[in-house]
């Protein structure tokens, strides 16, 4: 009886071991997150948006690795699986709000990468044989087509052409308002 105990209270404590590396790692990927989402504030306020870009692909990075982690072994602790795949969720979603502040404050940060924003156009200006071109201040998207509704949703790898920045518009979609 007493070695069945033992033997018993061994197993549940290697369970518990690895249960418990599992769920630290996880949080610790959690407070690194943490981390780099405080620094991304005092960058905010500065107005340093190149760092504040540098912050989100850096939670972007902690957030991926800890999904990989997450989705591999934390099905082994079930609530932890669930809690730290809602904060990857959170995560996503937290990475994706805070590039559209960069790109409204400081939209030279994303010139060469893909951007997803919400865009009214100033004015449209027609070319012969070009694409169309909506303008507002500094940026200007290309297409192929007049949009019918006064605010769109972009899609595309911002450029830089002399002072302006151009996007030709991998996909446009109507904003209802």
């Amino acid at each position: 009886m007493i070695r069945r105990l033992k033997t018993w209270s061994s197993h549940a404590a290697m369970v518990l071991s690895v249960l418990g590396i599992v769920t630290f790692s996880l949080f610790i990927f959690e407070e690194a997150i943490q981390m780099t989402t405080f620094g991304t504030w005092p960058a905010q306020q500065s107005g340093d948006w190149h760092l504040v870009l540098e912050g989100t692909d850096a939670i972007e990075a902690i957030n991926w690795s800890m999904k990989i982690v997450n989705y591999s072994v934390g099905w082994l602790q079930p609530l932890a699986f669930f809690t730290y795949r809602s904060f990857g969720k959170a995560t996503d979603y937290y990475v994706k709000s805070l590039r559209r502040k960069i790109f409204a404050h400081a939209p030279e940060c994303f010139v060469g990468r893909e951007m997803e924003f919400v865009f009214t156009p100033a004015r449209i200006e027609t070319g012969e044989g070009g694409p169309i071109r909506l303008v507002n201040g500094r940026l200007s998207v290309l297409t192929d087509a007049i949009p019918n509704t006064r605010k769109i949703r972009v899609a595309g790898v911002v450029k830089r052409d002399g002072d302006l920045l151009v996007i030709r518009a991998d996909s446009i979609q109507p904003v209802p308002e």
